[in-house]
C-alpha cells in the first residue's frame, strides 16, 4: 500500500480554496468527490490534475481499479487522511477519494456546428438552483442532447451541489459556460436553428410541437421563466398544460417532460 502523506498547510489551503467559486475560476479547476464521479471523470477527456484518497481505497477492489485507471491520467495520486479529504471536500459525499481536475468550456461555435442535419442544443437562462441545473444536465444526458449553452447569469457549472447532480453527466456532454445568451441565439438563427422557448403562457402544447433540424430549446430562472428578450428571438413559445392547482412546475421537471416529447414526437 502507498504510504500516507502528510499535506503541508500551504497545500491544505490551496486545495481547501477550490470549495469557493472565486478560486475555482482563478485557478480554473474544481474538486471532484465521490467514487462514481471520480470514476467517471477517469473515463472522460478531462484532464485530473491529481488524486487523494484514503489507504482503505487502495485496499478495495474497486478502488484499486479506479486507481489503476487514474494513474493513466495523472502521475499526482497521493493516500492521504479521512480528516485530510473531508476537510477538502467540506461535505460527506467524498467517500474517502477526491480528484483535482481542469475545468473545461466548449466554444459555442463549435456547439452550433456547422452545415445541415439534424442537431438539438438546450440552453439554460439564469438558472439559479444548484439541484435544478445538475438535474437538467443529467437529464440531457440521457436524452442523448448535442450540447448545452449555460447562461452567464446562471448558477455556476463547477458548484459542488451542481457537479453531484449531474451523476456523472457534466463528463459526457459538451457545455459552454458563461454565455451571453443573446449574442448566442442570435448566432443559432443565422446558421438555421429553430429557437424554441418555454414559457407557461406560450401559445404551442409540448406534445404538438415538432422540434425538427436544428433546434435550440430555452429554459429559464425558476421564478421568472425565460427573459423577455430570449422570447423575442424565439420561433415557438412552448408550454405544458396545468390540470390541477399548483401555482408553477419546477423548470427540472418541465425540462425532463419537454425532452422525453422531443424524442416520442420524432420517433414516430
Amino acid at each position: 500500500m502507498m504510504a500516507c502523506m502528510t499535506l503541508t498547510k500551504s497545500a491544505m489551503k490551496e486545495l481547501r480554496g477550490l470549495t469557493r467559486k472565486k478560486s475555482r475560476e482563478q485557478e480554473g479547476k474544481f474538486i471532484i468527490e465521490g467514487m462514481r464521479l471520480v470514476q467517471e471523470a477517469a473515463e472522460s477527456d478531462f484532464s485530473i490534475l491529481e488524486v487523494l484518497h484514503t489507504e482503505l481505497i487502495e485496499g478495495d477492489p474497486a478502488g484499486s481499479a479506479l486507481l489503476h485507471k487514474l494513474r493513466r491520467k495523472t502521475e499526482n495520486i497521493h493516500a492521504a487522511t479521512r480528516k485530510e479529504i473531508d476537510a477538502i471536500s467540506g461535505t460527506v459525499h467524498a467517500q474517502g477519494i477526491i480528484a483535482i481536475a481542469r475545468q473545461k468550456s466548449w466554444p459555442v461555435d463549435a456547439l452550433l456546428g456547422s452545415g445541415g442535419g439534424r442537431r438539438v442544443l438546450v440552453a439554460f437562462d439564469a438558472v439559479s438552483d444548484p439541484g435544478n441545473l445538475g438535474s437538467m444536465v443529467r437529464t440531457c444526458d440521457w436524452f442523448g442532447i448535442d450540447g448545452i449553452l449555460v447562461g452567464e447569469n446562471s448558477v455556476e457549472l463547477y458548484n459542488p451541489k451542481v457537479l453531484r447532480a449531474t451523476m456523472g453527466g457534466i463528463f459526457h456532454l459538451h457545455i459552454a459556460e458563461r454565455v451571453d445568451l443573446l449574442a448566442a441565439v442570435t448566432r443559432a438563427k443565422e446558421q438555421g436553428f429553430s429557437v424554441y422557448v418555454t414559457d407557461g403562457a406560450g401559445e404551442t402544447h409540448f406534445d404538438r410541437v415538432h422540434f425538427e433540424g436544428k433546434a435550440l430549446i430555452i429554459f429559464g430562472n425558476e421564478a421568472w421563466g425565460v427573459s423577455d428578450q430570449l422570447k423575442g428571438l424565439s420561433d415557438v413559445r412552448v408550454a405544458i398544460r396545468r390540470y390541477g392547482a399548483a401555482e408553477s412546475l419546477n423548470v427540472g421537471v418541465a425540462c425532463g417532460i419537454i425532452l422525453s416529447a422531443l424524442h416520442r414526437l420524432n420517433d414516430e
